[in-house]
Formats: structure tokens, sequence, C-alpha cells
């Protein structure tokens, strides 16, 4: 009888622990390499992802790696279609097809904005569509890149913010947006060192 109390005990304590997991935002930092930073906080149906990497390299190329359809179309190798919908002098309109196994296909437009002042591009979803209707529902998704000078250095910053509907797989869907934004901070410090001359040496 005692026994079987201690063991409800167990149940509820586990039970709460397992609750407090899933609802306090989990926030987890971590470093890569060749100066990559990132970090994020998760709750039930939110990703925030914050990345960072210090590059050598023009700040004006760098923006223009940002803005510029041809090399956001390049950098996009696993899109099944990039297509470039409008664009103004500081600004586009991009539509992507991504393909995954035979079965899986998204159809979302991004619009993209840069402000050459602040050397910040800001990034809206505008739609998204599955053609699996299982997958949870996509309500917002938005970020940045910034560039900032630091001494010899420039520091690239990329940011993004998605809130899912919740479900049954919204946790296992948020890591998958988790695992995408590593690997394009990674391509993206790849492309730019690749593309990019180095940033001009000033005077003393």
């Amino acid at each position: 009888m005692v026994t079987s109390k201690m063991n409800h005990r167990k149940n509820i304590i586990l039970l709460l622990f397992t609750w407090l997991i899933i609802l306090i935002p989990l926030t987890v930092f971590a470093e890569g390499k060749n100066n990559m930073l990132y970090k994020f906080t998760k709750t039930d149906s939110t990703l925030s992802f914050y990345g960072s990497f210090t590059l050598n390299k023009s700040p004006a190329c760098l923006l223009e790696i940002f803005i510029n359809f041809n090399h956001i179309k390049a950098m996009e190798s696993d899109a099944k279609e990039v297509q470039l919908i409008d664009q103004g002098s500081n600004w586009n309109r991009i539509r992507y097809v991504y393909q995954k196994f035979i079965f899986f296909k998204n159809i979302s437009v991004w619009k993209r904005k840069l402000d050459i002042e602040k050397q910040r591009l800001d990034y809206t979803l505008e739609s998204s569509e599955y053609n699996v209707a299982t997958l949870p529902k996509m309500i917002s998704f938005s970020g940045y890149y910034q560039v900032k000078n630091q001494g010899k250095d420039i520091i690239v910053e990329y940011y993004q913010y998605s809130q899912l509907a919740k479900s049954s797989i919204t946790n296992i869907y948020l890591n998958i947006v988790k695992n995408e934004a590593i690997n394009f901070m990674k391509k993206l410090m790849e492309y730019s060192n690749a593309k990019c001359s180095d940033k001009p040496m000033t005077g003393s």
C-alpha cells in the first residue's frame, strides 16, 4: 500500500515536470565553427532564432547578397523553383516552391525590404501553402539580416521568429525549422566568403 502511494506521487511529480518542460520557453545557446554563434527560444508553438558570424568582407557586398534575386536563388539550391514576382529599388517579392520526397510540397511567398542606412534587411512571409493537410498552419514568420561594423571585422546577424498553429506535430516541425535556420546560416557564411571581397582597409 505504501509502495503504491509512493509510485503515485512519483507519477504526479513526473507529470508536473513534463508539463513544465512543455510550457516554459526553452532557450539554448550554442557555438559553431568559424565564429558562428546562435541561440533559440522555443515554446509549444513558437520559435525565436538569433544567429551571428564574423567576416572581414565588404558590407555593401553582403547587403547585395541579402536583396539581389540572383544571389538569393543561388543559395536556395534545395528549392524546386525560385521566382521573382515583383521588385522595387529596395524591395522584392519572391515565390518559392519546395518539394521533398514525392508527396510533400510547399509554396510560399516572401517579401524583403532593404534599409541601406541601417544596413538591415527585413523579410516577411506573406503566404504559405502545403499539399499535406496534417502539417501545422504557419501563422507568422518574419525576421531580418543585419550588418554591423566591429573594429576590423563585420558582424552578420540573422534573426527569425515563427509561430505555428498548435498540433500534435508542431514541436517536431519547429525542430525542423530550427535546424534549417542553422544550416542556412552556414550556407550564407560560406556563400558570402566566396562571393565578397575583403573589407576595404581604412587609414588610422
